[in-house]
């Protein structure tokens, strides 16, 4: 038999995943964090200096200090004009070897993309690492910043917002008057939408001045959009639609009260954090014996996808549910793990895409194996990797009576006979009607000798396409 059929990599990896392991087992290693942005200096440094000497000793002994640290650390070496100051600040959520493994990542890395400026700062996801020729230490520092927003608007922007700059208001006092300078908070917007925030100082601040760079933070948080995050030398806030951090009893009171209402269609669990890092495993099985293991992969990690990201738009807006929605949170799932990224982490500084919008870009585009994530290198068939992203794009689909059924799905991974219909655009897609117009080229990417070119244009209703056996 040929080669592992890429389709039935990803049935294995699903239907396998509820009894071996969870979804993304990175939650029983500590997952390489995730990096956000850095910024160097315009000041030099010349190599192999007295300099690069001091550098390397604090950065040294920040990496070394992460493990026990509370979150926090500073350190300093050599005499001016030599001397260096640094610093790192974890997320106070995250527990100490996630800390210590992110301070480790950056004390690495930020020599890496800063080889030769004496001041820089690295943000990740979990931790921020600083080191600069000046002090740094106890001192409210809000330049260089950096931005991100989620592409998504909410239903009621100018309340959202209002409702965002209050939680915000309320963690910033929380985060002052805590000893490790951070707050979290959330609140209902509506019964079935929670919002969530999360805001941070570096714990050598003094009360009043985390309090003034929170504000000032807050002040730079994008408006009209449904998750947004900026970073600072000195603190961060973030807000988000999941539940992104770790509860601590210590770091905000219980929110308030609300009147009873009708169940929400929103599940989320407490206690947890999202984890952006996942593992595929390849197994080699029978047809007949995947497609039974199928069914059981896809009821257990549908109820995981019933949350933002995953919800189809019909249910997370009106609360509507029906066979077709879970379809939805299926197609999800197979654009994650084709491109190595998951929904609800999906930032870029450049355009802040949602992932349905980044895959249907490359569809669109004609280059769609550009999705496939790079740590697969050559191990896949080309032909099955676009059919796969075109059964998940056919999930995806704004109208729930244009996606397939899971039957019928099943049956697109298993046998090349079935005829694809063309995609609509995905649901949340904010291209222009323009965009639609242009044609679609499949083949147009790097391997020609392999592959076909089909000029697909938006009045066709589908496209039948040829594969070997």
């Amino acid at each position: 038999m040929s080669s592992l059929k890429f389709s039935m990599i990803f049935v294995f990896l699903l239907s396998l995943s509820s009894s071996l392991f969870t979804f993304t087992i990175a939650q029983f290693a500590n997952p390489s964090p995730n990096y956000l942005n850095h910024v160097c200096s315009n000041i030099n440094f010349t190599g192999n200096s007295t300099y690069q000497s001091n550098l390397n000793r604090v950065l040294s002994s920040l990496a070394s200090n992460a493990n026990g640290s509370d979150g926090f650390s500073n350190a300093t070496a050599g005499q001016n004009p030599n001397k260096v100051f640094g610093l790192f600040q974890c997320r106070s959520d995250l527990n100490t070897s996630t800390c210590q493994n992110c301070v480790v990542k950056a004390s690495t890395e930020v020599t890496q993309r800063c080889p030769t400026q004496k001041g820089n700062i690295i943000w990740y996801d979990e931790c921020l690492l600083h080191y600069s020729d000046s002090n740094i230490f106890s001192t409210v520092t809000t330049s260089p910043s950096r931005s991100l927003k989620n592409s998504n608007i909410p239903t009621d922007p100018t309340r959202f917002d209002k409702l965002v700059l209050d939680l915000m208001t309320e963690a910033t006092t929380l985060a002052a008057n805590n000893t490790k300078r951070y707050a979290t908070r959330e609140r209902n917007f509506t019964t079935s939408v929670t919002i969530y925030t999360f805001v941070q100082c570096t714990q050598d601040l003094s009360s009043d001045d985390c309090s003034r760079c929170l504000r000032q933070n807050t002040a730079n948080l994008p408006n009209g959009t449904v998750g947004g995050r900026t970073y600072f030398p000195s603190c961060y806030c973030m807000f988000e639609l999941y539940n992104f951090y770790t509860h601590n009893s210590t770091a905000s009171p219980p929110p308030a009260p609300t009147t009873l209402s009708p169940p929400s269609p929103v599940t989320r669990p407490t206690g947890k954090r999202r984890i952006s890092t996942s593992v595929i495993i390849a197994i080699v099985a029978p047809i007949t014996v995947s497609a039974v293991l199928f069914v059981a992969g896809y009821c257990f990690l549908t109820r995981r996808a019933r949350k933002n990201g995953y919800m189809s738009p019909e249910y997370a807006m009106h609360g509507q549910f029906s066979v077709k929605s879970d379809v939805f949170s299926f197609g999800v799932l197979i654009l994650e793990i084709i491109t190595g990224k998951k929904t609800t982490n999906f930032y870029q500084t450049d355009g802040a895409e949602d992932l349905l919008n980044y895959a249907w870009k490359h569809w669109r585009d004609g280059t769609p194996t550009q999705l496939l994530d790079s740590t697969l290198t050559d191990s896949y068939s080309r032909i099955e990797v676009i059919r796969c992203i075109h059964i998940g794009l056919l999930c995806v689909q704004e109208d729930p009576a244009a996606r397939p059924t899971m039957a019928t799905v099943v049956l697109m991974l298993n046998s090349y006979s079935v005829t694809l219909a063309l995609p609509q655009q995905p649901a949340f897609f904010y291209g222009t009607r323009t965009d639609l117009g242009k044609q679609f080229t499949i083949g147009t990417d790097s391997d020609q000798s392999k592959s076909k070119s089909v000029p697909w244009s938006v009045d066709d209703s589908s496209i039948t396409e040829v594969y070997p056996r």
